[in-house]
This record gives C-alpha cells, sequence and structure tokens, in this order.
C-alpha cells in the first residue's frame, strides 16, 4: 500500500472490536481505526499527500489538485501508454526538465507508484477497503485501467519470459 500502510489483518481487525467492546484501545489500534474510519468516509489517510495533490485547508476538500502536478501525471499516464515503458516516461520527464516535488529525478519506481495509486482516480484505500473519495480525480477511471491493464500485461509477461 502507498504511504507505508499495510492492511489489517482479520486478527488485528478483531482484536481491534476486542479492546473496543472492553473499552481498552492501544495507541495503534485507535490510529488504525481512526484510518479506516477516514476511508470509509472518503477522506485520504495520513501522510502526504500524492504528487498532483495537496492537503485541503479546514472547510476544503481534504485533498486539493495541484494543476501543475496534476498536469504532470496526466503526462505519465498518457506516456506511459503511448511508449509502454516506465524508463521511457522517466526519459521524457526528465527531457522536459521535469522533476518530482522535491527536486530530484524521476524513476521508474516512481512512475510505477503513480500508475498504481488509485487516488488519482478519485478513490481512498486503507487495507483492503476502498471508497469513492471526496477530492476530484486526476485521471478518467477509463485511462487508469488501461494503464493498470498493461502493467499487469507486461507483469506477467516478463515472469513467463523468466520461467522460459
Amino acid at each position: 500500500m502507498a504511504d507505508g500502510q499495510r492492511a489489517m489483518t482479520r486478527t488485528e481487525k478483531a482484536e481491534v472490536e476486542i479492546a473496543e467492546s472492553a473499552g481498552k484501545l492501544s495507541h495503534g489500534a485507535k490510529v488504525k481505526r481512526g484510518q479506516l474510519s477516514a476511508v470509509q468516509q472518503g477522506r485520504y489517510g495520513t501522510g502526504p499527500a500524492p504528487y498532483g495533490y495537496r492537503r485541503g485547508r479546514d472547510g476544503e476538500k481534504p485533498l486539493i489538485v495541484d494543476d501543475r502536478e496534476a498536469e504532470v501525471v496526466r503526462v505519465i499516464f498518457r506516456e506511459y501508454l503511448q511508449h509502454r515503458s516506465t524508463g521511457k516516461v522517466v526519459s521524457f520527464l526528465h527531457s522536459r526538465g521535469i522533476f518530482t516535488r522535491k527536486g530530484n529525478k524521476w524513476s521508474r519506481q516512481a512512475i510505477a507508484i503513480v500508475l498504481s495509486n488509485r487516488t488519482y482516480r478519485g478513490r481512498v484505500t486503507y487495507g483492503d477497503i476502498e471508497t469513492q473519495g471526496l477530492h476530484d480525480p486526476i485521471i478518467e477511471p477509463a485511462l487508469f485501467y488501461k494503464a493498470n491493464a498493461l502493467k499487469e500485461r507486461k507483469k506477467r509477461h516478463s515472469s513467463t519470459d523468466e520461467e522460459e
């Protein structure tokens, strides 16, 4: 999962429910409960906003589209679908002088993370729970699915090549 989060196991969920009923919640269980509640309400979880968004202030949506970064996200999806290569997307961005939010060069891994981040199609997730977010999507769902289907085909194809 993005932002270093991992899914709660069924055992952990059961432990949280038992602890809640006993009135004793550890700090970790309270954090998990809060993150789960936020996602169920369509709010983006903890951590920094994904590239293409900024955190909303009080009274705003939880995530606000950053127009300049959002255009880069759209370019990443378009270029990936056109060239079918995260490496070529990296080269394209660098040739245009486009860097990450922190001013670093893009990596193939960073591109792969952008391509698989469901936040860009307007969704929020925590573990195996996914809901419609309160934020505006940057990528149309069809474009998101097309890019991820290509990524999956390439992954299956490369793992098949390695086995041969």
